[in-house]
């Protein structure tokens, strides 16, 4: 059982895994539930400054992708409403900027209510299972003037909880026409894209390793379709992020908060060699993470 945090006043809700893989989710509520209909799948969750006017205010919207009709049961003797979850449970993935504006991906529960604001659970659940990293193609080549320079990618599997899946990367450059080469990595999110710089040389040859950020929490969010910027900030904290108050009003994040490394989040490496003041030669290739 995993308990709820809890942004919608009289509220509570926990889930359970069966052996199977099927997912009960039972939300409590301290009056009578009156919806018009309930919906399962994956929730794409969606923060943004939106300007209105002189000013702007900070906005959430929470979206379900492919919704499904729940199938749900309902104690009449108490509150309690059981919604059957099916095996649509993955890892949640997310890129929070520092101004509280991004994206996450998560499982969900959408409760459509009338003559009111929706309700929504959300499944936070960090990677539980072995992962593996493949790429579409090795090595990467690039090239200019008499300067050559390519990346031979290579992983290694393991287990989580033990040494991680490790990414290597056999990078070389030669001749002259590159000021220096790097290999870079692209994690995206919807819209939302975090880089990060794995290495670079000037000349020679080096090895890069990268494995996964993994992180560990499990945890459910109860929101409103109008949740406020203070209380996602207050769980994001909960989760983990560092976080800072406004001079003039609101929370915000000390840096970009990233929520872990996961099958549902979008790669691209790419070798880069920088040419010239904003030039440079570049191939890429998509790199996946899978269980």
């Amino acid at each position: 059982m995993t308990s709820s945090f809890n942004t919608s006043s009289g509220h509570q809700a926990t889930y359970y895994v069966s052996p199977s893989g099927n997912v009960m989710v039972n939300v409590e509520s301290a009056s009578t539930f009156k919806f018009r209909a309930v919906y399962v799948g994956a929730s794409r969750m969606q923060f943004m400054w939106v300007s209105s006017g002189k000013s702007s205010h900070w906005q959430f919207t929470p979206t379900l992708e492919n919704p499904t009709p729940a199938q749900t049961s309902q104690d009449p003797q108490s509150q309690n409403l059981s919604v059957d979850l099916g095996n649509r449970l993955f890892p949640a993935v997310g890129i929070i900027r520092p101004n509280v504006t991004g994206e996450i991906l998560v499982p969900a529960i959408h409760f459509d209510i009338p003559y009111a604001v929706d309700l929504w659970v959300f499944l936070f659940r960090s990677v539980w299972f072995p992962m593996k990293i493949t790429f579409d193609k090795s090595p990467l080549n690039i090239s200019h003037d008499s300067a050559q320079a390519s990346a031979e990618l290579q992983f290694g599997l393991s287990g989580f909880g033990g040494e991680e899946d490790t990414l290597k990367a056999f990078v070389s450059t030669s001749g002259e026409g590159f000021k220096k080469v790097s290999l870079n990595l692209k994690r995206k999110i919807g819209t939302v894209t975090l880089d990060q710089k794995l290495g670079e040389i000037a000349s020679g040859t080096e090895t890069f390793n990268w494995k996964p950020t993994l992180t560990r929490f499990e945890t459910i969010l109860i929101a409103n379709s109008n949740m406020y910027q203070n209380q996602f900030v207050d769980f994001l904290r909960s989760l983990g992020a560092q976080t800072k108050n406004g001079f003039f009003s609101g929370s915000y994040l000390q840096n970009t908060f990233f929520l872990g490394d996961a099958p549902a989040v979008k790669y691209t490496l790419a070798l880069d060699g920088e040419k010239g003041f904003l030039s440079h030669s570049r191939d890429e290739t998509a790199m996946h993470l899978s269980s």
